[in-house]
């Protein structure tokens, strides 16, 4: 029992008390009762820890809003392997360095997804960041111009998952399509990326600045070591409506 009461004043940083029961401890002043209740206490600040560690990961990811597995109605959206998507959740893939890349049309749930795994990661106290395409590529094109692009893309590559939002919504330059490179080949084979979009891979030269060859180098380095999910369905955003029309109809 003293060494799971140590155990805990170490995980809590309480070196005093930790001292002070260690002397304790070796002069008989303390019986084991009084161990077991300091113990007991002691658990429910470990756990209150614990929990606030979990959070801090999901606090400083940057998500737009919460979203769990549990609420994505799969039934609504049958091309979703449900299964697949919770194993990928529960697993490491991001200890393995593999991309997860959603593709589909506006409202078919790819961002939800797409959190809901993040969620999973960083409650595991890993590194999360989650933004959108157009404004990564702003952050990566000012940091070219200032001169900082090296640290820049450096303090993207940190995150043991990346998610990219909304690739190809809008069209970027040559210029910013080298950059949008140079942090994809960073991270490949060595960080996990989440990338959402609603263009198939054969319009993405479309989206990053109708160079072939430099969307042909991306798009290797994204889907060499990657899930990949097609969603084809209806939007969540008519779901309610379909319902509704449904229902009139009977």
């Amino acid at each position: 029992m003293i060494n799971e009461v140590l155990d805990q004043l170490t995980y809590l940083k309480l070196k005093s008390a930790y001292t002070y029961l260690k002397e304790l401890h070796i002069n008989d002043s303390i019986t084991n009762s009084d161990l077991k209740g300091i113990h007991k206490i002691l658990n429910r600040e470990v756990i209150a820890k614990e929990e606030n560690n979990k959070l801090y990961n999901v606090k400083v990811a940057g998500f737009p809003f919460l979203r769990k597995i549990e609420e994505y109605d799969f039934d609504f959206q049958p091309t979703v392997n449900e299964e697949k998507i919770k194993t990928i959740a529960n697993s490491n893939f991001y200890e393995e360095a593999i991309n997860v890349v959603f593709v589909g049309n506006p409202g078919v749930g790819k961002t939800h997804l797409a959190i809901a795994i993040g969620y999973e990661v960083a409650i595991k106290r890993n590194s999360v960041y989650f933004i959108k395409f157009n404004k990564l590529i702003t952050i990566l094109k000012n940091a070219y111009q200032e001169g900082t692009f090296d640290k820049r893309v450096r303090h993207f590559f940190k995150y043991k998952v990346l998610i990219i939002d909304e690739v190809g919504f809008s069209k970027i330059s040559p210029l910013e399509a080298k950059l949008f490179f140079q942090l994809i080949d960073l991270r490949y084979t060595k960080k996990s990326t989440i990338f959402t979009s609603n263009m198939t891979f054969d319009k993405w030269p479309q989206i990053l600045g109708n160079d072939e060859m430099m969307t042909k180098a991306v798009l290797d380095r994204i889907l060499h070591h990657s899930y990949i999910f097609n969603i084809v369905g209806p939007s969540y955003r008519i779901k309610d409506k379909l319902k509704h029309s449904s229902n009139k109809s009977k």
